[in-house]
Order: structure tokens, then sequence, then C-alpha cells
């Protein structure tokens, strides 16, 4: 006897014949059974009672009607089978799988009792890839393919589409993306824009790389079914497209207005659009998210970003201070925090929030906690605390070994503390890897200027600006390196090669002008700036440095302090700003005005040698002597740029004698 399971395949060659004559057509509710004469109308008799028990969920009844089925059948391969799936609907899957493999052993290529296994071994494959399954149970994967590829060669309808969406999850399992994709193509071809179809094909071709093909799929999937406009959101900003992103989760939105994580991906997106119009959207949206939901860490570390992006400092800290309240260990909100310090430069208070998030575990966490670290050396290093710095760039490093914008800040630490020789091994890897790189080719020369050897490094800079082609920054480089060593003619120099490659380059300009400045030719570096601000009235560098000269020349006090504020109007928290800005209102003997800059640029810039002078000067002027001799011994100590060290020396003495200690 050959009949069909239920739910089973429609194909003809399983087709169950019609039974012999006088056998039932079907199970009604009260049918007599069959005399035991008739042993093949009992069977089917039987078979029919099992399925009619198994929709009522009488599992072992149905169970005892198959097997008296199979007793009068032994030969039959459809009886195991349907005994096969009735196991497997009651999750007794070692049942299900030995039946399945006596139905197998008479019918070798029984359609359901492939796809009972095949969606078997699917299940286990993915409880195994979740770690889910015991250690040891490999090879589901490779089953469950066997088994549904089989089964799909006589498949049709209902049952071949949903093992063609189970295959092709399997197949996307273990990364074929290639045959993810024929499957899936074919199953849309039988049931077209079948969602669960469309939404894993996007995946594969996602996975092939084929980024292109998976939004033109979503966008006409879009067209006929909006739900599908958030997975075309996520792909285009898997591709950077943030401005159609933002357009898809628009659409999106106007199906699930309430939806806040569409909300906050939308946020995102228009937060990576970086204009302040898309960025005040982005924050007012972030806004009453975190105002419904206080606690998401996600939608404050955004909020936080964007009010940081508006100028919003205050606001952009408490945010930050508000997702750490929630996690104190919380590594996004350290990060927040720190952006927003960073943005003040306010060093001190960085250490101060991160050396707690610093000390905790890193483990599961280890490039958050290495951003963390790395923030946590860059302020060490503003601060002069280079030992801190190696330390912290060090242990980030062995968190990310493969960090290489680590091991360049390592060795910017290791040259602030004379560490040269280390400094020049570590520099020489990465360039290895990476020969055209400005900032680590200027970090070697630095090196080689430190053990004595500047124009080997000159020459390493030199050889990488004749080989560039259209960007200009190894010129700036080269030129900065020459001013390093006071050697502003030769630098001068290279800026002018520079422009004439590029007349237009403002930044350009601007260090030309500066480089003139230091050559004591004022009145050509004030043409340069004032051709620079004549171009842009905005350029803060330009502003500054023009005031700064006309201060330091004793010309047009007044002029100088009006461009000054500017540039502070434009970077409130630039430590050089605030410098000029204090030492304009010094030499107007505005003192009491000149304080509070020159101090938050002293705080802030404790190695720059002339700020540190400035503010000993101001506190001289003001009696304050002993204060003032621990700011001269400050500039003494830092970097050395374009001071007079005798004549501070002489001060400290000065002092010393005024305020009658040695």
């Amino acid at each position: 006897m050959t009949v069909a399971p239920s739910g089973g395949s429609t194909d003809q060659a399983q087709a169950p014949p019609r039974p012999p004559s006088g056998a039932p057509q079907a199970a009604p509710a009260k049918a007599a059974a069959p005399t035991a004469a008739d042993p093949l109308a009992e069977g089917y008799y039987q078979f029919v009672l099992g399925r009619r028990l198994a929709e009522e969920g009488d599992v072992e009844g149905a169970v005892k009607a198959y097997t008296r089925a199979l007793e009068l059948d032994p030969a039959s391969a459809d009886i195991p089978a349907e005994l096969a799936e009735l196991y497997a609907r009651a999750s007794r899957v070692r049942d299900a799988i030995a039946w399945s493999e006596r139905a197998l052993k008479q019918d070798p290529d029984h359609t359901d009792a492939h796809r009972i296994l095949g969606l078997i071994y699917a299940e286990l494959a993915s409880r195994e890839a979740s770690g889910a399954a015991a250690s040891g149970d490999a090879g589901y994967r490779t089953q469950a393919i066997d088994h549904l590829e089989r089964a799909l060669k006589r498949a049709t309808g209902d049952p071949a589409a949903s093992m063609r969406l189970t295959l092709a999850r399997i197949y996307l399992q273990g990364s074929s993306f290639d045959r993810a994709i024929a499957t899936l193509k074919q199953l849309l071809a039988d049931n077209p824009w079948l969602p669960q179809g469309v939404a894993l094909l996007s995946e594969a071709y996602t996975g092939a790389g084929r980024n292109a093909d998976a939004i033109t799929l979503l966008k006409s999937a879009s067209a006929m079914e909006p739900a599908f406009y958030e997975t075309l959101g996520e792909a285009l900003e898997k591709e950077k497209r943030f401005a159609d992103a933002a357009e898809a989760y628009e659409q999106a939105l106007d199906a699930e207005p309430a939806d806040a994580n569409l909300k906050t991906r939308l946020a995102f997106c228009l937060l990576s659009l970086e204009d302040r119009a898309s960025v005040a959207r982005a924050r007012d949206l972030l806004e009453a998210i975190t105002k419904a939901s206080p606690t998401q860490s996600w939608p404050l570390y955004l909020l936080s970003r964007a009010q940081r992006s508006l100028g919003e400092l205050d606001a952009a800290e408490a945010t930050a201070r508000r997702l750490l309240a929630i996690s104190p260990s919380s590594t996004s909100g350290a990060h927040a925090l720190a952006q927003v310090l960073e943005a003040r430069r306010e060093w001190a208070k960085i250490v101060t929030a991160l050396e707690p998030v610093a000390a905790g575990t890193s483990k599961g966490r280890e490039a958050d906690m290495a951003l963390i670290l790395t923030h946590l050396g860059f302020a060490y290093i503003e601060l002069n605390r280079q030992t801190d710095a190696i330390a912290a760039f060090e242990r980030g490093i062995a968190l990310e070994p493969q960090d290489a914008d680590l091991k360049s800040y390592l060795a910017q630490a290791l040259i602030n503390a004379k560490q040269y020789d280390r400094a020049l091994t570590i520099v020489r890897a990465l360039r290895a890897a990476n020969p055209a790189e400005p900032r680590t080719a200027r970090l070697e020369a630095d090196a080689l200027r430190g053990l004595g050897r500047f124009d080997e490094g000159a020459a390493l800079l030199k050889t990488l600006a004749d080989a560039a082609t259209d960007d200009l920054t190894p010129w700036q480089v080269l030129s900065e390196y020459y001013a390093s060593d006071r050697r502003y003619g030769e630098a001068e120099a290279v800026l002018k090669t520079a422009l004439a490659k590029d007349p237009g380059d403002l930044d350009l300009q601007f260090q030309y002008g500066a480089m003139l400045e230091r050559q004591k030719q004022f009145a050509e570096a004030e043409k340069i700036f004032r051709q620079v601000l004549a171009r842009n009235p905005q350029h803060a560098p330009s502003l500054n440095y023009l005031g700064y000269t006309m201060i330091e020349r004793g010309s047009r006090l007044e002029e100088a302090l009006s461009l000054i504020k500017k540039a502070v109007d434009l970077d409130p928290y630039s430590g050089a700003y605030l410098d000029s800005l204090g030492w304009a209102y010094l030499k107007l003997n505005q003192l009491d005005q000149a304080e509070a800059p020159l101090r938050r640029a002293a705080e802030q810039l404790p190695r720059d040698s002339v700020v540190q002078d400035h503010w000993g000067d101001l506190l001289a002027r003001k009696g304050r002597f002993a204060e003032a001799s621990q700011a001269w011994r400050r500039a003494l100590a830092g970097d050395g740029e374009q001071i007079d060290r005798a004549l501070i020396e002489r001060k400290i003495r000065e002092a010393a004698a005024k305020s009658g200690k040695n």
C-alpha cells in the first residue's frame, strides 16, 4: 500500500493509488472497521484513522494506528514517513530521524523523508551555530543541505517554498552566498515578492559583496511592500549613502511613526550628513527618544554627539554624564564624555573621568577599551605626563595588536619622552606596511632628529614630497619639520614650491605667512594673512596669527584685539587663541581681563613654553612672584619654541629677589 503523508509531496511519483475495489475512499468519523479477511482495506483504514487521530492531537493513538497499518504493509515508505512527520511535530527528534531513515531504506528518493530530515538537521545546525548544541555535533549543516537538495528535486508548491527558505538560511549560515542567491531567485520566481525570500536574498547579496544588487532588489520590493523600506535603509547605510538611507527611513516611519529604532537609525544617518540642519534635526529626534526612553544607551550617545557637533558642549557633557550614570563602566559613555572634554581641551578632566573606566575589565570589549586608553593617552601627552601616555598606549596595543594608529601614538609619546631609538623601531615597522603615509614619515623624521640625524629626516620627507602628485600634505609636513628646527627659510622655500602647485590653498597660504613672520618679515606676513581673510573672513588661524603679530609689534593694538576676539569666538576653547587674547589684554595693561584667558591657556598647554612665559609675566605684573617663577620654570622645561631662555632665567632671578626667596 502506498499513501501520501499529510502535508507531503504532490508529485505524481508518490501520489496514492486508488485502493482496491471495496476499500473505503476516506475515513468517516464513524466508519466501520474492515474485516480481517481484507488486510489491504484494513491497512488503509488504519492509515486514515492515524491521520485523523494525529489531527485531533492524539499522538499515541495515531502511532498505534500507523504501526498497525505498517504491519499490514511492511514494504511501505510512506507510512514510516508519516510516523516521522508525527514525531517531528511532537518534538520527538530521535524518533522522527529513525522513522525517516526507515522510509529512505524503502525508497532512497522519498521526498517527504528527505524533507523531514532536512528540516530537523537545519534546526540542529542553527542550534550548533548559536552554541546551543553539544560539542562534537558537527555536520548538521552538511546533512541538512544534502536532504533538502534531494527533497527539492521533486517537491512543488508550499513545501518547496518552505524548504527553499530553510535551505537558503543554511547556505547563508555557512557563507555559501552564491548558492543561497540561486536558491532564493528560484523561490521568488515561484513566489514573487515573498517577504522572507526578499529579505534573505538581500542578505545573500550583501554577504556576497553585491550591495548594489541588494539595493536594487529592495528598492523594487519597497515599491510593492513598504515594510522593506527599513531594510533598504540598512543596505544604503552600509554603503555610507546616508542621505538615501535617511530618505528610506523616513518612508519606513510613515508606516511606523512611533518606532523608536527607526527614529534612532534616521538620526544616525542625519548626523552622518554633518550639515547643521541635518544635525539639528537629529538632535531633536534624539531628544524625543531619550525623553521617552531615558535609559537607552545608544540614543544618548548619539544625542551627545549631535549636541557636540552643534557646539552645545554643556548639553553634550550633561548627556554623556547621564549615560555614565546609567552605566558607570560604560565605554560609550566615557567615549562621549572624552570627546566633549577634548573639544574644550580639558585634559585634566579627561584623566579624572577616564582613569576609573580604564581600570575596569576589558574582556569582551577590547576595542572599546583600547579607544578609552587612546583618549587617556592623548590627555597624558597634553599634560606632559609622557610615561603615563606610553603606558596607556601600550595597554591599548595589547588589546588591539593590529591597530596601526595606536602604535603611531605610542611612537609620538616615546619621542616626547626622548626615547628615540624605541620610537624609531616602531615607526619603521609601520612605514614598512605603508611607506607613503605622511604622518608616520614625520614621526620617523622626528625620531631621527632626536638622535641628531636631522638631515636624514629631511631627506626622507623630501623624497615623499617629490613623489606626491595631487596631495600636498607631504610638502606641508616637510615645511613643518624644517620649522621645528627653526630653519624657517627652508620651510618658506618648501611652501613656495607647494603654492606653485596649488596657489589657492588657504592653509598653505597661512602656513607660508607664518614662516614669513618667524623670519621677521612682518609686512609680507601681514599681507598674506589679509589675503587669506579676504577670501575667508572666518579663517580663525589667520585672524589669530595676524592679531598676535600686531600685538608683538605693538601696532594697532585695538584692531589686533578685535581680530583675536573673532578667532576666539570661532573656537572659544583654543589654548593658542586664549593665550593671544590674554596677551593682548596684558599689552593693553588690562590685567584683570588678561588673567582668565591666560590662566586657561596655561592650564591647557603646560608644554607650550611661550604660553607659560606669558602667564608668568602676568603673575609677576600682579605681584605673584612665586607663582610667576613656577610658570617660567615650566616654560624652560617645555617645548622651547620661540622663547629667550636667558631672559626667562633672568626673570626667575628677579622674581626670587622680589619675593625674598632664593
